[in-house]
This record gives structure tokens, sequence and C-alpha cells, in this order.
């Protein structure tokens, strides 16, 4: 704690066994402890006390390219999953994006969540896992599966997107819109295209400056 008013504390990532649904949680706004919580538990506040805004699941995703240059994009959080009792974020994106070339070349990445009702941001460090259609671990393909299942009409359509990254040529009128549902209505099976990301992380720095 310093004299100008805001904590800056970093900590290197730790377990947390404790499995508390975030809608459970007995949320405090006001209050000022500053002791070295476990790092899920403490963000599992931020995230039930900005559960209400709009746009508080968006995350800034940090990533590097063949050239050691730094990409930054604004991506959506879709929840937490326990991999060899290790707490990971997970994310969506396709296999056609920048990201997975970025993620090819260096698996270490970060991201940055700011939380503006409680103004507190955490800077979450570590190694990225990619999991694709071809993965071995039959527990990270379920995840993948139902992350595809729980997905929007609109958010499962963006994956029978023209390729990403191509000359725009004006707007393509498509009469044949695809939602990511068959003409019986139940969701296609997974597209090729559809990559879930596991960041592990490996540091977490918090600041909070609402004290």
């Amino acid at each position: 704690y310093n004299k100008q008013n805001y904590k800056y504390i970093s900590v290197y990532a730790m377990n947390n066994n404790q499995n508390n649904d975030i809608n459970e949680l007995s949320v405090d706004e006001t209050s000022t402890d500053t002791s070295l919580i476990p790092w899920q538990q403490r963000i599992e506040r931020s995230i039930a006390i900005s559960r209400k805004i709009k746009g508080g699941n968006y995350i800034q995703l940090a990533t590097v390219d063949s050239n050691n240059k730094p990409h930054v994009r604004t991506v959506v959080f879709r929840g937490f999953n326990d991999i060899n009792n290790n707490q990971c974020l997970r994310i969506i994106t396709d296999e056609r994006s920048d990201k997975i070339s970025h993620l090819s070349y260096s698996s270490e990445c970060e991201i940055v969540w700011w939380f503006s009702k409680s103004s507190e941001q955490y800077r979450i460090s570590g190694k990225m896992q990619v999991i694709r259609e071809n993965e071995s671990d039959s527990n990270l393909l379920s995840i993948r599966k139902q992350q595809w299942g729980n997905l929007s009409d609109p958010a499962r359509e963006q994956f029978y997107w023209n390729h990403p990254g191509v000359s725009y040529n004006g707007l393509e009128l498509n009469n044949n819109k695809i939602t990511g549902r068959d003409s019986d209505g139940k969701i296609l099976p997974v597209p090729s295209n559809f990559i879930i990301l596991l960041l592990h992380p490996i540091e977490v720095k918090y600041l909070r400056l609402r004290d």
C-alpha cells in the first residue's frame, strides 16, 4: 500500500480448491481487506459485483507473433475450468484468426481484466492451451462441445463467415444464412474451426484504485 491511495499486489497464481458458485457469493462492495487471498476467490468477488454491467466479461488478450511484435484484442471470458487442479480461464476463437498463429509461435500470453464498478484490474499471465477437434483428451473435447452448445445463434453463426483477413469487396448478401442450426432447429455439430483456449495462469497482478 502506498501513499497515493492505491493498492498493487503481485502474487503468484495459487490453486483454489474451493468450487464456489459465483451467484451465491456474499459481496461486500465496501470491503477494504488487503489480505493475500487466492486470486480466483478475489476475482470471483469482482465478477459478482460487476455481473449486471454490460461488457463486464470482456477482457484484453495479448500475444506475440513470430517477429516478437505484440498484438492485443478484446475477447469474451466464458468461464473457469479446473484442469489438473489449476483454474484456467476459458475463451473461444476461430482457427483462422491471427491469434492462433501467434500461439503456435509462443503459448505465453497475458490478459487484462478491468472492473469499472469496483475499480479493480487483474493482469493474468500464463500459457495458453489450444483445444481443437483432434484433441485426444475426452474431458477437453467435452468442454469444447458443451461451449458450442451454450453459444447464442449469432455467436455460432460467426464461425461460418468467410475467412477473416481477406480484402473487403463490399457487403455480400447470403440468402442461406447459417445460424449453427439445421432445418429442424437442432444445433449443428461443432465445426472444425471452433477453438477453445484455456489460459493456465502463472502470475496474477492485482490493482485496486477505489480506496
